[in-house]
C-alpha cells in the first residue's frame, strides 16, 4: 500500500507525525488546548494528553516550519489499530454498528493551537485527512464534534438545527447510548433563528457543515470531559464538491 506523502502549503509540512518529539508535541498540544480548554481541572503531572489508542494509530500533523512545532494534529484510527483494543473510543458513546461493515475511519482529538485558528491550518488538515483516507479506500470517516459543557439548553438551537436539518441517513445514522444521552430537538423547528444558531455552533462543526458532515439523531453527555458530543459522519464519496477538489488538487 502507498505511504502518505507528506506535503508543504506556504509555510506548513502537513505529514503523519513520525519522530518522538513530534508524538510528545502532538501530546502536549492536547493536553494544552484541548483537554484543559474544556475542564480546567483536568490535570496531570506528564503535561500530556494521551490514552491506549495514540500507540497504534496515525497521527495527521501541521508543522509551523517556522518554529518546528506541530501547531495542529488529527488521529486517524482504522479498523486494523484498533485490533488489540477491540472497539472505537466512538463506540464508548454512540452505537455504531451500522457503518461498521464499510471501510470506517475515526477522526479524534482535533486541534489546532490557538493563535493559528484562523481556518487555514483546518483546512490542510483536512487536505491531508481526505488524500488519506483516500488512499486507504475509507468508504465513512466518523468521529463527535463537543459542544462546551453539559446543559443541552445552552445550545438549544445549534442542536436543534442539527435534528431537523443534518441527520445522517436512517440506515448509517448513530444513536448516544442510553447511560448518558440527551434529546437535540429541542425546540420547535418554527423557532430557530440563524443569528442563535451562529453563535451557538462550535467552529470546528460550522466547518464540517461546510464539508458536508451529517449528525447522529442525539447527543452524548460526557461528564468527565465536561463536553457535550455530537456524532459526526462524512461519507468520502459525498464531501462538498467544491472543497474536495480544493483537497485533492496537487500543490
Amino acid at each position: 500500500m502507498a505511504e502518505f506523502v507528506p506535503f508543504i502549503v506556504s509555510n506548513f509540512e502537513i505529514k503523519l507525525a513520525s519522530t518522538k518529539d513530534e508524538f510528545d508535541d502532538v501530546y502536549r498540544l492536547r493536553y494544552e488546548e484541548l483537554l484543559l480548554s474544556y475542564n480546567k481541572d483536568n490535570t496531570n503531572e506528564s503535561g500530556m494528553f494521551i490514552d491506549e489508542y495514540d500507540p497504534h494509530c496515525d497521527h495527521l500533523i501541521a508543522i509551523d516550519l517556522n518554529t518546528k512545532r506541530v501547531v495542529g494534529t488529527y488521529r486517524l484510527v482504522r479498523k486494523k489499530h484498533i485490533k488489540s483494543i477491540g472497539h472505537f473510543i466512538t463506540e464508548t458513546e454512540y452505537d455504531i454498528s451500522k457503518i461498521k461493515k464499510y471501510e470506517i475511519m475515526e477522526l479524534g482529538r482535533a486541534v489546532v493551537k490557538e493563535e493559528y485558528r484562523n481556518g487555514s491550518i483546518i483546512m490542510l488538515l483536512w487536505k491531508g485527512l481526505i488524500r488519506y483516507a483516500t488512499m486507504n479506500n475509507i468508504k465513512y470517516m466518523f468521529g463527535t464534534g463537543s459542544f462546551h459543557g453539559i446543559n443541552p439548553q445552552d445550545y438549544d438551537q445549534a442542536l436543534s438545527y442539527l435534528y431537523y436539518n443534518h441527520l445522517s441517513p436512517i440506515e448509517v445514522r448513530a444513536k448516544a447510548l442510553s447511560n448518558s444521552r440527551s434529546d437535540i430537538n429541542l425546540i420547535p423547528i418554527s423557532e430557530l433563528d440563524i443569528r442563535k444558531i451562529k453563535q451557538q455552533m462550535p467552529p470546528l462543526i460550522k466547518g464540517y457543515l461546510k464539508i458536508g458532515a451529517t449528525f447522529g439523531e442525539d447527543a452524548f453527555l460526557d461528564i468527565s470531559f465536561n463536553s457535550l458530543d455530537v456524532f459526526v459522519l462524512f461519507d468520502v464519496e459525498n464531501v462538498n464538491p467544491k472543497y474536495l477538489q480544493r483537497f485533492l488538487a496537487d500543490n
